[in-house]
């Protein structure tokens, strides 16, 4: 008898929360409906400075239209959200409104990890290979790779790179620097990194005259484990400044190419 009593008990309770909960809801939607929004508030989840609150407010401005005055249930939440991906270096935004008329969004930045330069070209790729354009006032700290890309990339595109191959290259590209920053031996030892007309790879190395020639951004482990041994084995034997170029880009091979030749 007193189990019955006690499941009737929490039944009864659950009916009351879930009407409570349901008139609470109501009330709340009410609020919104008499509610305008009278302000908008732009916050960042990182430190990058591609687009600032000023770029966020005109944007908005411009692509979504008035928001200011707008009852709170009206404001179209999902589509702020959708105008913020497509924003070049946004990478996703949040927006929610609060009782208080307060219209709230929260940007997230494509974190760059490295710039191509192809003469007057410029983009930048994140950690996933996607590809988005620099900014006209800032510039992020990552390195530039500079010379002949082997893909067109239009002014201001946004988005996958246009091949399945362009997004190997990219991806190759990434898991080299990838591979120079873990590394105690180059991570602060690598000057450049240029593309040739042909595709091939030319780094230059802190501390040294030789053009390193390591090809296509594949096998990138085995091709500075041979310029190790070059440095270390090959140069100190035959004298520093004997050869213009070495090239690893073959597999078991060191090629070295005299600066008279």
């Amino acid at each position: 008898m007193k189990k019955t009593v006690a499941y009737v008990l929490a039944a009864l309770l659950s009916v009351l929360f879930c009407i409570g909960m349901a008139l609470l809801y109501r009330n709340m939607r009410q609020e919104q409906a008499l509610t305008t929004c009278n302000q908008l508030e732009v916050s960042f989840s990182d430190t990058l400075r591609f687009v600032s609150e000023e770029d966020i407010r005109e944007y908005l401005d411009t692509r979504y239209g008035t928001y200011i005055g707008q009852r709170l249930d009206s404001v179209q939440l999902s589509r702020i959200e959708d105008l913020l991906a497509e924003r070049s270096a946004v990478q996703g935004g949040e927006a929610w409104t609060t009782a208080d008329g307060v219209l709230h969004v929260h940007v997230t930045q494509r974190a760059p990890v490295l710039r191509f330069q192809d003469g007057k070209r410029s983009f930048y790729v994140d950690a996933e290979g996607s590809i988005f354009p620099p900014h006209d006032s800032y510039i992020a700290s990552v390195p530039t790779v500079e010379g002949t890309i082997p893909f067109e990339v239009p002014d201001g595109f946004r988005g996958e790179a246009p091949s399945e191959e362009a997004h190997r290259w990219i991806l190759g590209m990434i898991g080299m620097y990838r591979y120079i920053s873990s590394s105690r031996n180059w991570q602060h030892h690598i000057n450049t990194v240029r593309v040739r007309g042909d595709g091939d790879l030319v780094l230059t190395i802190d501390g040294r005259t030789e053009q390193f020639i390591i090809g296509q951004p594949d096998n990138i482990r085995d091709k500075f484990l041979r310029i190790d041994r070059y440095i270390g084995t090959i140069a100190p034997s035959v004298g520093d400044g004997l050869y213009r170029t070495v090239n690893v880009k073959y597999n078991n091979q060191i090629i070295c190419r005299q600066k008279d030749t």
